[in-house]
């Protein structure tokens, strides 16, 4: 598609991350501007090919495979892990990178779509061991918060023996944000990676307008966010879930019990400054549940958002109407969150 020659909005779209990235720049010269979304689009790349757990030779499986001894870590890779701990912490352990042994123990231990290529074959095989007397499915031991020994004078990251990380969604927080501090030095910007969403600037027609989409009607718009210099994500158990040893199974590990997560929340949604942020508050709300996630969401100040439940209310935080226009119809023009 030929982009505008005026100031915008000019776009590209690609897949990485194992989702779909759109990002928009708004900038008066479009050589220059396609120059900007060309750099964003090869950060995306480089930062996946460095932090993904199913690249094998990415830096993170390089980690990961070290557990026991010491690891010097590049810059990126160490401030993402000592920041993914400091999450930890905060949200009383809630998030918690050191879910990979759980994930692979209920079968997401390949990309997604790999996953359910091979769900029939994972589900024939299992049913043979239940037959064999083979143990119920378990997550992997959860490590204590101080057992991830970080030297910060020499970047070494030292995980316990048998323990690894994955930082699949603030890894991708993180770089959608990124990519937008950067392409905002050109003009207003959004990037869009899979539906979590970080805008800088405000083009010329106004603010950012995005929907919500209902997690079991996608088609559906449940809200409209007008967004200026703010970051939107949603976790969702719509999308990513699969049959496991006869068990249903989704992506969102709750760490307390090594299992994917039992929660009557479907999907949630959060605005904010930035992400990773916003991402981590929305996956910490569905895990606790629609009573702990909406009174955790209340507590935090500058956030608002909507949870969904399994039987399809809309639960809003205590400011989420105030900032936010409750959709009676469809905006298919405009950047669409999906489940």
């Amino acid at each position: 598609m030929k982009q505008p020659e005026g100031p915008g909005p000019h776009t590209r779209q690609f897949r990485a991350m194992g989702t779909e990235v759109a990002l928009t720049l708004w900038h008066p010269h479009a050589q220059q501007a396609d120059s900007a979304l060309r750099t964003a689009e090869r950060f995306f790349h480089e930062t996946e090919a460095r932090l993904s757990r199913f690249r094998a030779h990415s830096e993170l499986t390089q980690l990961n495979q070290s557990a026991g001894r010491p690891f010097r870590a590049s810059q990126m890779l160490f401030d993402l892990v000592r920041s993914a701990l400091a999450w930890r912490e905060s949200t009383g352990g809630i998030f918690d990178p050191t879910v990979l042994g759980s994930l692979v123990a209920w079968g997401y231990d390949r990309n997604f779509a790999d996953v359910l290529a091979s769900q029939f074959e994972d589900e024939a095989g299992m049913a043979a061991d239940a037959g064999n007397g083979a143990p119920a499915l378990t997550g992997a031991p959860l490590t204590a918060a101080g057992a991830i020994h970080l030297d910060e004078a020499a970047s070494r990251i030292t995980l316990p023996p048998e323990v690894g990380l994955d930082l699949g969604g603030i890894a991708k927080g993180w770089a959608i944000q990124q990519a937008a501090y950067r392409l905002a030095l050109w003009g207003p910007c959004l990037v869009d990676a899979g539906g979590d969403i970080a805008c800088l600037g405000e083009p010329p027609t106004g603010p950012w307008l995005v929907t919500v989409a209902d997690p079991s009607a996608p088609e559906r718009d449940l809200a409209v966010l007008n967004l200026k210099s703010q970051a939107v994500a949603t976790s969702s158990r719509a999308y990513r879930h699969w049959m496991h040893g006869g068990e249903p199974a989704h992506h969102l590990i709750d760490p307390r019990t090594g299992a994917p997560a039992s929660t009557n929340i479907l999907s949630a949604t959060v605005v904010g400054k930035a992400l990773p942020d916003v991402e981590i508050h929305a996956k910490t709300a569905l895990i606790l549940g629609e009573e702990d996630g909406l009174a955790y969401l209340n507590r935090l100040p500058g956030i608002y958002g909507l949870l969904v439940t399994e039987d399809g209310r809309q639960v809003p935080s205590a400011t989420f109407e105030e900032q936010a226009y409750v959709s009676s119809g469809n905006y298919a023009d405009r950047f669409r969150i999906p489940v």
